[in-house]
């Protein structure tokens, strides 16, 4: 073993390290004392400038929030100037260039059109009409949202620099946006952003500016605006919070590594994070000043108490010097230079006195130590198996006299020996790694088949490690019984075993056995096929742990029954399989010699294929009458005789009396003498093999009605007639039935809603109440946009659920007073009609588009499907359903020239 090198040479006295600890105390009691004093001093300044930040960024982002406020007031207000005197898109320009006093808010000013095309600009007239924005995000939130926008941080494709836009919508005397005003900071240049970036906390810290996805709009480092912080590293774990929604001051890492107190505030206009940035090296340079302070004052503390610890302690060691002499002389006897002095009266005496009565139950402990050992070796002698323990290094500390039958070696030569030797090399190999296992903490039990005195047999090993105090694992003991008469009986066993379970493996039912616990103790392979449950994870569970509470309640009172001795079989539908399965199951008990019931025997039958043919038949049969109750006909049977073997619930109408004096009676009995002769004569052409129609008149009540019957022969496997079905008609019924579908044809079949001669028919009613009470009435055209396209991603069923859903939504847009219809394909009509004015139709039109941005589930897969819409409208009835439908199909096709997804409203004169 090696010693530890001491970075003091030589030994270490007592004295020393008292004095040494004394000293240290005193320092340490000093040092914790200033150290706290100093923690309690920089917490409080932590406290006062995480306030003071807190406090500062709070007002930053109050005067932010204003300074965007203020320019999105004076642009809102500038378009609406612009909006109340509408000038052409040509002459926006001179009037941009009348409110320069907007440079004091931004860069630059410019407008669009509503197409994105760049009309005015302030301070770039020549790039008028070069450039189209339409597809900004500024620009379409603003079409969108029909009110004023602050984009995300951008390069301006203008002047190529980083920029923000704000825009205002300009409206039109339809109260359509025309064009959109912008605004456009520029974000490294002179303006309210730039001043922030070059303001400081302190003298090292600064402010920045992020925006939700984590890019820069403001930074000291002009460089890195709009990029993402995420380009000069992992963010901070504060940058995480605040940008999750965290606001306030705590200490974290900066965007560039250093240690700082860091202040997070989000902006209420924009939604940006205001992050402001203190450096601790500054923020807490007086508390480091005081952490230096202190340790200097505990040096000059271990530098003055040292010494006079040590005189102090070198005066009361003294006795304990003498002391640790007298007991070196070894087991508490009198040291030559002092037999027979008596015990000091202090502690120390008190010490030597204790250390005289250790050594004398010492040597009690040793002898009764020795006794044991001679019980324990008595003990393990005569125990019929293997016992020994063996030593880290793989050598036998102890074996009893049982391995001299096994091994031929002694008790006595067993110790020191490796097991290697020992056991031999072969059964050393098997057992090495259960050794292994046992050396390194863990207890093992394993069997191993050797050859013993030419025999194999099997032994049955448990290895379990001896651990000392500190867990360090010293040996292990051994324990080996012989258990080859126990292997040769649970082989005969597992043979049988094996016999029963193939039989019952094979056999087409389910086959096992529950105790009196409900426990399954036995279950056979069907389980896994039938039941799709694994045979190993069915035994040792109970019947309501496999197959659950609600089929134990299915058969818990015969399977009581069982155990009390009966012998139970019954039928029961199994919803816990997969499929329509039926099942017979037997139970038999299980009855000891005593009488007493130990469990109960199952097989289970499935009878699916039999149970579903039974009623198959019986639902056929079911299905037959009700078929046939139901439907507008007789329907029968007449055998060779002429008799009726089966007879519908109409006839019981049709003659006056109940079926059963139908059932069996001869037909021709039961009609009149000129009834009779028709039906004879079409009956024996029917028997001759040959269908027969045939029409026939027969007053019902007081009412003439009209039947056409039809006879049709019914032969055997040998092709001979057995008798004739009858189906007799009432035509009267079928024609009132014609009418009705004819009805029918006025809606779409699709989606239930008016089709297109019903639509025409309402919009010329509607064009004559309007023209009757001079209110205002309109036509929307509507279809839907790039529709081939989900008819090509996802087929024609696709596209009808498209269609369906498409006119449930409009349904659910307009009032119950209003007509919605389908008129061909993906195109659909609304007739508006009692309208106070025109503008309701735009409130409509921007209500159906709203609720068409919610996607649309087709299969499963989520699509937005946009529309495109075109408003008519005309007064006092002027226009008539032609022309209404063709001006809104003009104004249509203008919605979808504008880029789709929009309406366009026009007015017939």
């Amino acid at each position: 073993m090696l010693t530890p090198r001491r970075w003091i040479p030589g030994p270490i006295s007592l004295k020393a390290r008292f004095s040494l600890a004394v000293g240290m105390l005193i320092v340490l009691t000093a040092t914790v004392l200033t150290v706290a004093a100093v923690l309690i001093v920089q917490r409080g300044i932590e406290t006062v400038v995480g306030e003071r930040e807190a406090s500062l960024i709070s007002q930053v982002a109050r005067d932010l929030d204003n300074k965007f406020m203020n320019r999105q007031r004076a642009l809102v207000r500038l378009a609406h100037d612009l909006e109340i005197r509408p000038h052409p898109s040509a002459a926006f320009q001179d009037k941009l260039e009348q409110h320069h006093s907007m440079d004091g808010f931004f860069t630059n000013m410019s407008v669009l059109d509503a197409q994105g095309e760049h009309v005015a600009n302030m301070d770039y007239p020549d790039s008028r009409g070069q450039l189209n924005f339409s597809t900004r995000d500024y620009f379409l939130d603003t079409i969108r949202s029909d009110g004023p926008v602050i984009s995300k941080p951008l390069r301006s494709q203008i002047s190529g620099r980083p920029v923000v836009i704000m825009t205002a919508p300009i409206h039109g005397k339809d109260g359509q946006i025309s064009h959109v005003l912008v605004g456009t900071i520029d974000l490294a240049r002179d303006s309210f952003i730039k001043e922030l970036s070059i303001g400081q906390v302190g003298k090292t810290g600064y402010f920045y500016i992020l925006t939700r996805e984590g890019v820069f709009v403001s930074h000291p480092d002009e460089r890195r605006i709009l990029h993402s912080i995420d380009e000069g590293g992992k963010r901070a774990p504060s940058l995480e919070l605040a940008l999750g929604g965290y606001e306030g001051t705590l200490r974290s890492a900066a965007d560039n590594g250093a240690d700082a107190l860091v202040s997070y505030q989000r902006l209420a206009g924009t939604g940006w994070l205001l992050c402001g940035v203190y450096p601790t090296a500054e923020a807490f340079a007086f508390a480091g000043k005081m952490r230096w302070n202190a340790a200097i004052i505990a040096a000059l503390l271990l530098l003055v108490i040292g010494p006079v610890a040590w005189l102090m302690i070198e005066r009361q060691l003294l006795p304990l010097k003498r002391l640790g002499a007298r007991m070196a002389a070894g087991r508490g006897t009198p040291t030559p230079d002092a037999p027979d002095a008596p015990y000091a009266d202090d502690e120390i005496g008190e010490l030597w006195r204790a250390f005289d009565a250790l050594m004398a139950e010492r040597d009690q402990a040793e002898r009764a130590v020795a006794e044991s050992e001679r019980n324990l070796r008595m003990v393990a002698d005569n125990v019929p198996a293997l016992v020994g323990y063996v030593d880290k290094h793989e050598r036998f500390v102890f074996g009893n006299e049982r391995y001299s039958a096994f091994f031929g070696i002694t008790a006595r030569q067993i110790i020191g020996k490796s097991v290697r030797e020992v056991i031999g090399e072969a059964v050393y190999q098997v057992s090495k790694p259960y050794l292994d296992a046992a050396l390194s903490g863990r207890a093992v039990r394993f069997e191993r088949q050797v050859l013993r005195h030419g025999v194999l047999q099997w032994d049955r090993v448990a290895y379990n490690p001896d651990a000392d105090a500190a867990g360090v694992v010293q040996g292990y003991f051994v324990l080996v019984d012989d258990i080859t008469e126990l292997k040769a009986t649970q082989q005969v066993l597992a043979m049988s075993e094996k016999r029963i379970r193939t039989i019952a493996d094979n056999m087409p039912a389910l086959i096992g056995y529950v105790d009196t616990e409900y426990r399954c103790t036995f279950c056979n392979r069907a389980y896994a096929t039938i039941t799709g449950i694994a045979p190993e994870s069915i035994v040792g569970r109970t019947v309501s742990e496999v197959f659950g509470p609600k089929v134990f309640a299915a058969v818990a009172a015969q399977m009581a029954a069982a155990l009390a001795g009966r012998r139970v079989s019954f039928e029961r539908p199994a919803a816990e399989l997969k499929g329509n399965r039926y099942l017979q199951t037997d139970y038999i008990p299980d009855v000891g010699a005593d009488g007493k019931v130990a469990g109960f025997y199952t097989m289970v039958m499935d009878i699916s294929e039999r149970k579903a043919a039974e009623l198959a038949l019986a639902a056929q049969q079911r299905l037959l009458h009700t078929v046939t109750d139901n439907l507008p006909a007789l329907v029968n049977f007449m055998d060779r005789e002429g008799r009726f073997g089966f007879v519908n619930r109409h006839h019981e109408s049709w003659f006056g009396r109940p079926l059963a004096r139908i059932h069996g009676s001869l037909v021709r009995s039961l009609f009149s003498a000129a009834e009779a002769e028709v039906h004879q004569r079409a009956f024996d052409e029917a028997m001759t093999g040959h269908t027969v129609k045939f029409d026939f008149a027969r007053m019902q009540g007081a009412d003439k009605r009209h039947y056409q019957a039809t006879y049709i022969p019914q032969v055997d496997a040998g092709g001979e007639a057995v008798g004739v079905t009858g189906l007799v008609n009432d035509v009267t019924d079928a024609k009132l039935l014609e009418e009705q579908l004819s009805a029918l044809a006025r809606f779409d079949a699709l989606t239930g809603l008016p089709n297109r001669t019903q639509l025409t028919e309402r919009i010329g009613r509607a064009q004559t109440r309007s023209a009757r009470n001079g209110s205002v009435m309109a036509v929307m055209y509507l279809d839907l946009d790039k529709f081939k396209s989900i008819n090509d991603s996802f087929g024609h069923s696709g596209g009808d659920m498209v269609l369906v859903e498409f006119g449930r939504r409009l349904s659910a847009c307009v009032r119950q007073s209003d007509t919605v219809g389908r008129l061909a394909g993906d195109e659909f009509v609304i007739l508006l009609e009692g309208l106070q004015n025109v503008a309701e139709c735009a409130v409509v039109a921007r209500k159906i588009i709203k609720v068409m941005e919610k996607p649309f589930d087709i299969d499963g897969v989520a699509r937005i499907v946009s529309t495109s819409i075109g408003v008519a409208t005309a007064e006092n009835g002027r226009a008539g359903v032609d022309t209404l439908l063709k001006h809104a199909d003009d104004a249509l096709y203008r919605a979808k020239d504008c880029g789709r997804n929009r309406y366009a409203m026009t007015s017939v004169q």
